[in-house]
């Protein structure tokens, strides 16, 4: 059977290695994109030089090797070119004669196929390659692409507690050749609507390419998951990696997803629990409806967290606050914003120059308003507990709209002040 058929029959990467390798009679190794070791082989008698031996005993090429590859032009080449590049000897890193040829399928660069030249290949050992590596890069594909799906399918049941217990996922997390650090926690991207999935992807991408663990289902999320063997350096990976991710979407494409940051643990059970925080931060966010979002981490949260709560209880009691009714009517009746300024003045500390600031006005009119509220109700600036009251309800008032139409409602029935 002629050898390119026989290979073309073959689509195990394992084994397209071993024959290969056989038919050539040269040491050779398939690494990914990536310059992580894929597969090897090498006949009887042939052995590989010490760079590959490097390669092959840490699953990756050694970086000084890739960062000499990227100086010299040879990774470029092999982005651009579809045909076998000879590589000379650099007797200073010990990377010895050899041939590479970029491995594609469907124009994306996949990975790459060396081959150890100690004896030089023929014209036709180069024409050969050249027809046979888009069947490399095709079944380099199929490898990923199952890989990829199992992964996922591994890291969607890690969040959602499927494992019976921790030494399970470890040990399933081993097939996968992932490797958990001390502590880590979850970051979410969550688009606000459909228009926007494509986001999702280039999130995706830079997720690949960094090597960030991730899950990409069907919806309108990408979950991350970053690690790091201390504190400090998982706050300082996290907020490096929102950084680029910022770098890397458009001002519009930015605005278009919610962002949420779970807490770091040390346990894999506990990784749901990040979970559960990155979405809980995304679901107070999209209920409160944020047009710009301020709030990124579970532990900035702060009473956001109890929102929903508050308005589904006083929703269910049919509760509102009797001052802000009062000043409600009193808008109302006179046109003015006297609500509007007293949120701000809460949102300020009380403090009456900052609020005029934010509301573009002279802090003289904002002390006039502020006596035209003291005017209508009685409130203590000075009382923790009925300025947390009055910031909570205005809180729900301004951002959900049943919430404001429930107030709205009352006044109605009442609009005389």
């Amino acid at each position: 059977m002629n050898i390119s058929k026989e290979l073309s029959d073959i689509q195990d990467i394992h084994q397209l290695a071993e024959k290969l390798s056989s038919h050539l009679q040269k040491a050779i190794i398939i690494e990914n994109r990536n310059f992580e070791l894929i597969a090897y082989s090498a006949p009887p008698g042939f052995s590989f030089d010490p760079v590959q031996q490097k390669t092959i005993l840490t699953k990756r090429c050694p970086l000084y090797v890739i960062e000499w590859l990227k100086k010299e032009g040879v990774v470029k080449r092999l982005e651009e070119n579809n045909h076998p590049i000879r590589l000379h000897r650099m007797e200073d890193i010990d990377f010895y004669e050899r041939v590479v040829i970029s491995l594609k399928y469907d124009g994306r660069l996949l990975g790459y196929l060396w081959i150890y030249e100690a004896a030089l290949l023929t014209s036709e050992d180069l024409a050969f390659l050249t027809n046979i590596a888009p069947h490399l890069g095709e079944s380099l594909f199929q490898k990923q692409h199952v890989e990829e799906n199992n992964q996922q399918e591994f890291i969607w049941q890690l969040l959602n507690h499927e494992y019976t217990s921790e030494t399970e996922m470890l040990e399933e997390a081993k097939s996968f050749s992932m490797y958990f650090p001390k502590q880590y926690n979850v970051l979410v991207y969550s688009v606000r609507n459909a228009e926007y999935v494509y986001v999702l992807d280039k999130i995706k991408a830079y997720f690949s390419r960094t090597g960030i663990t991730y899950y990409l289902g069907k919806g309108t999320e990408i979950i991350g998951l970053i690690g790091a063997d201390s504190q400090t350096k998982q706050e300082q990976a996290t907020a490096l990696l929102m950084e680029q991710v910022n770098h890397l979407l458009s001002e519009t494409e930015l605005n278009a997803v919610f962002i949420g940051v779970g807490n770091a643990y040390q346990t894999l059970p506990e990784l749901r629990k990040s979970y559960i925080e990155a979405l809980e931060v995304i679901e107070t966010l999209v209920f409160l409806n944020v047009s710009e979002q301020t709030v990124t981490h579970f532990q900035e949260l702060g009473i956001y967290r109890h929102m929903k709560n508050i308005y589904k209880k006083n929703m269910d009691d049919g509760y509102y606050n009797a001052a802000i009714i009062r000043i409600m009517q009193a808008d109302q009746a006179n046109n003015s914003e006297l609500l509007t300024s007293l949120w701000h003045f809460l949102v300020h500390d009380c403090k009456i120059n900052k609020t005029a600031e934010a509301l573009f006005i002279h802090p003289n009119t904002l002390s006039y308003r502020m006596k035209q509220i003291e005017d209508i109700v009685t409130i203590d600036f000075s009382n923790v507990e009925e300025k947390m009251e009055l910031y909570t309800q205005l809180l729900l008032i301004r951002f959900v709209p049943d919430y404001r139409a429930f107030y709205e409602d009352i006044v109605s029935k009442y609009p005389v002040f």
